[in-house]
C-alpha cells in the first residue's frame, strides 16, 4: 500500500495516508510519472486509468503483464482516448 501512495503522489494526486488505508483527495491530476509495478497487473492497469485524466503521460514500467490478465485492455484504453503503446 505505501508504494502505492508514492507512486499516486508522484502522479500529483492529494494522499493522506490514515491508520486502516488512505484518503486521496480529488481534483487535477497532474501526471507524468513512471510507476513501477513490481509485475503487478493491477497497479499497471489501475495507473494507465488515472493516465486518461492526467494532464500528462502516465507511464508503466511493466505493461506485459496485463495482456495475461486483461488480453483486451490496451485496446479498451485507446477505444477510450487512451494512447498506449511500447516504448
Amino acid at each position: 500500500a505505501f508504494r502505492l501512495l508514492l507512486d499516486l503522489d508522484a502522479a500529483g494526486l492529494q494522499v493522506e495516508e490514515e491508520p486502516e488505508g488512505f484518503t486521496v483527495t480529488g481534483g487535477p491530476v497532474k501526471g507524468g510519472a513512471t510507476v513501477t509495478t513490481h509485475g503487478d497487473h493491477r497497479i499497471a492497469m489501475s495507473h494507465l486509468i488515472l493516465g486518461l485524466a492526467a494532464a500528462e503521460p502516465v507511464t508503466v514500467d511493466e505493461p506485459g503483464m496485463i495482456a495475461t490478465s486483461f488480453p483486451g485492455f490496451v485496446e479498451m484504453m485507446n477505444g477510450l482516448g487512451g494512447a498506449i503503446g511500447e516504448a
